[in-house]
């Protein structure tokens, strides 16, 4: 009678495996189509996890929660009105005004090379330094080309998929509204005797997923005002539009700060050195403000991953899903290293 039973549980985990395994391979063979659906909820999902903190303290009140998600849904509209009438129209602006200048700024860029290459073609240098020079050149300005086509195309993009703005408020209310559903049904799906060892593994998820997740959103607003205010102060053209995107460079780990700093050295250099040079300065201090004093006090030591597997989360996610799988590579990275710690604290226990 047990064989046969165990003979049924094992049955069943294989069809499960057999059918995870299916379910994995489509998603992987259909990505791009899946992805292209999956991103406005996915966006969905992460911005009701930011707001549900916020809908908690109003039900502690004694506010209702389809009451809690009215108020929560009217404070974030006005803050959202109040960044429209704020910033948008200069953006928009700075958008705009780099587009009709980027041919000359192309011609700029081309005159400056050929400017440094004629300070060093007469030099005493041997000739095989002066080919990897002219080499590296030539790489630098299709990389910057390439770079500055990617950000005016992402811009490009985000506004093309201004019908997301439709849909995404409408899931959010509903996942706010009903997260108690959602999370008594996702709780269904697991075996009744994994299920308290499963709460508990998702409460710490929760707790280092959130914590990471607003205080980066919370140190990249910072960034991005002192850095606009910086880049405004220097007289930087396009101040708005790269403190923004210096901001948002910011939530990738290591490399973000990079990302957000070369644009504005090349807009400023087009400029004057003067104000490259000022540009880099003012970089340099807000990012020692950023991981000296707000990173440790706002995001603390919540990853907790060596940064070696940071990078690889980072490269692989990249990979995956572009900028956007480097942006989320850090919390998956920590949500499984928090599975792995439970599954073999949960073995250890069994053993």
């Amino acid at each position: 009678m047990n064989q046969l039973s165990n003979l049924r549980i094992n049955k069943t985990k294989l069809i499960t495996y057999a059918c995870l395994s299916l379910i994995i391979y489509i998603l992987y063979k259909y990505r791009i189509m899946v992805g292209s659906i999956f991103k406005p909820f996915a966006f969905s999902i992460i911005l009701a996890y930011l707001l549900n903190p916020i809908v908690q303290i109003f039900e502690r009140r004694r506010v209702r929660r389809i009451y809690s998600v009215l108020i929560v849904y009217l404070l974030f509209l006005i803050l959202i009105l109040l960044f429209a009438l704020i910033l948008v129209p200069r953006l928009v602006k700075d958008i705009k005004v780099l587009v009709e200048n980027l041919p000359q700024y192309s011609l700029q860029f081309q005159s400056m090379v050929k400017d440094f290459q004629s300070s060093y073609i007469n030099s005493n240098l041997p000739q095989g330094l002066k080919d990897v020079i002219d080499e590296s050149i030539m790489n630098l300005e299709d990389l910057i080309i390439v770079t500055l086509q990617s950000l005016l195309d992402s811009v490009v993009n985000a506004f093309s998929k201004i019908l997301n703005v439709i849909i995404i408020p409408v899931i959010v209310f509903y996942l706010l509204k009903d997260a108690e559903y959602f999370r008594k049904q996702s709780m269904l799906i697991l075996p009744k005797k994994h299920r308290s060892k499963a709460i508990l593994l998702f409460r710490d998820i929760d707790n280092a997923f959130g914590k990471f997740i607003r205080g980066q959103i919370i140190v990249a607003s910072f960034i991005g005002i002192l850095t606009t205010t910086a880049l405004s102060i220097i007289d930087v053209k396009y101040a708005v539009f790269l403190g923004l995107f210096a901001g948002i460079a910011n939530v990738i780990p290591y490399f973000g700060p990079i990302i957000g700093l070369v644009p504005t050295i090349i807009f400023a250099l087009f400029d004057s050195p003067g104000k490259a040079l000022y540009a880099s300065g003012a970089f340099v201090l807000i990012q020692q403000i950023e991981s000296g004093i707000l990173t440790p006090k706002i995001i603390g030591e919540s990853v907790g991953v060596h940064p070696v597997y940071v990078i690889l989360s980072l490269f692989i996610g990249g990979k995956l899903m572009g900028i956007a799988g480097m942006i989320l590579a850090v919390p998956v990275l920590v949500a499984i290293k928090l599975t792995v710690r439970h599954f073999l604290r949960y073995v250890k226990h069994e053993a």
